[in-house]
């Protein structure tokens, strides 16, 4: 066996572990898989381990249904087609994971806190942006740098089609069905003074989220949530009165006030103090004495 093929091997057995095969059954599949039907005598000489060991490592793999037994004195043992393999564990995790999620739902809610938390990575803060977004139930609002907004536009789209407020500056034209676009004049001239990408949001003044990513999204250069109500709040007021004051720098040049009359109308109901809204609600109900 070539060092190539050694090499392919050891990486496909710590495959198989994820999966819940041990060591020894990992190895003894593949070989099954490799060179065909046999024995489990046969296999255990093939792999240089112990016969009893491999017996035992079959049975594990015969109730895991990755190999078939024949029936009769030979015990011919036959691996399972690793499509069938994989489409079995797949489902297996699905139904954990469905199981778990129902556990854990009968767990007390966690208490929100005042902290700010750090990121680091990246899979961890798409993540927890996504969850932010999916849990909106009254209004998001966002910063988004072309790469994040692409990536986000989805998601964001589910939201507004249950009825969330979802109100985007964006920097590059795109289409987020449902949710209010504010697209920044010379937007690439912006974004393309860095060679990162970013993004701000925040849900409902509860959840607040920003980072600053390598545009391919494969790294954190930096990111930060919290829950704190007072930060929430800072981030939500920061980012409705950029939306606003952006589309109203791109309407007053054109001397369009009626225009600019009908942001301002549009977008009363955002004013957290003056309206009280869901996010004044938030803020007050955290810090009232």
């Amino acid at each position: 066996m070539s060092k190539n093929q050694q090499s392919q091997q050891q990486v496909l057995t710590s495959q198989l572990c994820l999966l819940g095969f041990t060591q020894l059954e990992s190895e003894v599949y593949l070989h099954l898989l490799i060179n065909g039907d046999n024995t489990g005598y046969a296999v255990a000489k093939g792999i240089g381990k112990a016969v009893a060991n491999v017996y035992k490592a079959v049975e594990g793999l015969s109730n895991k249904g990755a190999v078939e037994i024949t029936v009769g004195d030979s015990k011919i043992c036959h691996a399972a087609p690793w499509q069938q393999v994989l489409k079995s564990a797949q489902s297996r995790f699905s139904e954990n994971i469905s199981e778990l999620e129902q556990q854990l739902k009968q767990l007390p809610a966690q208490q929100d806190d005042e902290n700010v938390y750090q990121l680091k990575n990246t899979e961890q803060v798409l993540t927890t942006a996504k969850l932010i977004i999916a849990q909106a139930s009254s209004i998001i609002v966002a910063e988004l740098k072309p790469e994040t907004a692409e990536y986000f536009a989805p998601f964001l789209e589910q939201a507004a089609a249950r009825g969330v407020e979802v109100r985007i500056k964006v920097y590059q034209a795109i289409t987020i069905k449902g949710a209010q676009i504010t697209l920044r004049q010379n937007g690439k001239q912006v974004y393309a003074k860095t060679n990162h990408s970013s993004f701000k949001l925040c849900a409902d003044g509860e959840d607040s989220l920003t980072a600053i990513l390598t545009a391919d999204l494969l790294e954190v250069i930096q990111a930060f949530k919290s829950k704190s109500a007072l930060i929430c709040m800072e981030m939500y007021c920061g980012l409705i009165y950029e939306l606003i004051l952006t589309d109203l720098k791109q309407a007053i040049p054109a001397g369009d006030i009626k225009l600019c009359q009908q942001i301002l109308d549009e977008t009363e109901h955002l004013h957290p103090f003056s309206t009280e809204n869901n996010v004044f609600t938030n803020f007050k109900s955290r810090y009232q004495q």
